[in-house]
């Protein structure tokens, strides 16, 4: 049997508690990692959440513009309007979204030059602006958004 003295042991009297003090700064330290972590995924869940409310109020414009542009002459809006003075009001709706409304507005008119075979006869064209402006179903978040129409016009 082989045995092995011990040079260097310390007596249970001299460590008075220095692996528990240890242990809680540890367990200390931990905790203030895990409650951060916590907060920075609250935080994100947040930011996600904000961006997907906006996307719905985005889109929802979107589709207002579209349906305006879309329709036939006579359904909605007269393209046909010369008065600049003339605000047009076409409202939608759609699931998750409120307020979605289309301003249209006559710009103007402009004549086309022709091919060279008709120099001076191009069609004539009537410029509208269309502003859309609607909010998700919470109103947490608003989209503004314009676009030009084009539209034949029989003369300026």
């Amino acid at each position: 049997m082989i045995l092995i003295k011990l040079k260097h042991v310390i007596p249970h009297k001299q460590q008075q508690g220095f692996v528990l003090i240890l242990a809680l700064v540890m367990l200390a330290v931990l905790t203030l990692i895990g409650v951060s972590s916590m907060n920075s995924a609250s935080i994100e869940l947040k930011a996600t959440a904000n961006a997907q409310q906006h996307i719905v109020a985005f889109n929802g414009v979107q589709s207002v513009l579209e349906f305006v542009v879309s329709q036939p002459a006579e359904n909605i809006i007269n393209w046909s309007s010369t008065d600049v003075n003339l605000v047009q009001v076409a409202t939608h709706a759609l699931p998750n979204t409120l307020n979605l409304a289309a301003n249209v507005t006559y710009i103007g008119c402009s004549k086309g030059i022709g091919s060279s075979l008709q120099a001076g006869r191009g069609l004539s064209y009537s410029f509208f602006g269309v502003a859309g402006s609607g909010t998700n179903s919470t109103g947490t978040s608003t989209s503004l958004q314009s676009q030009g129409v084009r539209y034949p016009a029989a003369s300026c």
